[in-house]
């Protein structure tokens, strides 16, 4: 009986062996496109999780209304779990760039991104710094030397296409520009990438224009208030980056210190 059923669906193949083929292509086909996307989230998260850990990303943020000061960041460094701990300025302000008006948050650069090294596909970035964290890869261009000179995001699109050696001209703040600012004009040297704003379309809200984030820019700390106290404290944990990012293991990780810090 089974042999004479096999006989008669190998006839039944050999009399239509167009269509078999086909339906057999069509079979294999959204069998493979279908395994390709049940595979791509566990993909992406993946690649997520090896960039964040590639480029140093924090694990937590610490933010003061009155900021933060050395004593603060010596303190971070001594609770228990704390791996690494990097202090920062950061202020939004409105700015022109040609005849355009952007919302722009402005970031101190660390001095260890100049001597940082990052991989050909900007998969990671290697520093002797360890307490480099968000560490930016840089596109193209170069690092700011001076003051008044910055890097913006190549992802962002913008208004109306930037070049190097655009000045960017800040015309108000979210705070007064004389308590957190030492320059107003900046020229663009460097366009870069940062583990930091994973989206250039969502980059966060202000108090300002839109109310929405639309560029970053990095500046040295020099370009910064004098008597500007530190805004912010990015921390990292240990044993969190041998976790997936996002699992429950790194989120039960990050909980125990962020409990111990506040």
């Amino acid at each position: 009986m089974a042999g004479a059923f096999a006989k008669d669906t190998l006839r039944s193949m050999r009399r239509s062996l167009g269509r078999f083929l086909a339906i057999a292509a069509i079979v294999a086909l959204g069998t493979g496109f279908y395994a390709g996307l049940r595979m791509t989230c566990p993909d992406m998260n993946l690649a997520a999780d090896r960039y964040y850990d590639g480029t140093a990303l924090m694990d937590v943020r610490v933010v003061s209304t009155l900021g933060l000061s050395e004593d603060d960041l010596a303190a971070l460094r001594g609770v228990e779990g704390v791996e690494a701990v990097m202090g920062a300025w950061e202020t939004d302000v409105m700015a022109s760039i040609g005849d355009e008006q952007y919302a722009v948050r402005m970031h101190s650069l660390p001095d260890a991104a100049a001597t940082s090294e990052a991989a050909a596909d900007g998969s990671a970035v290697a520093s002797d710094d360890p307490d480099y964290l968000n560490r930016l890869v840089l596109v193209e261009g170069r690092w700011p030397a001076a003051p008044d000179e910055c890097v913006i995001s190549r992802d962002r699109v913008m208004g109306a296409p930037t070049h190097l050696g655009d000045v960017v001209t800040v015309t108000e703040g979210a705070q007064d520009l004389d308590d957190a600012l030492a320059e107003r004009s900046f020229t663009i040297v460097g366009y870069a990438r940062t583990p930091y704003y994973v989206s250039s379309t969502s980059m966060g809200a202000t108090t300002l224009g839109s109310g929405s984030v639309q560029q970053f820019m990095y500046v040295p700390r020099a370009a910064f208030a004098a008597e500007a106290p530190l805004t912010e404290a990015f921390l990292t944990v240990k044993g969190a980056a041998d976790e997936r990012a996002g699992s429950d293991a790194y989120q039960a990780r990050v909980d125990e210190v962020m409990a111990r810090v506040e």
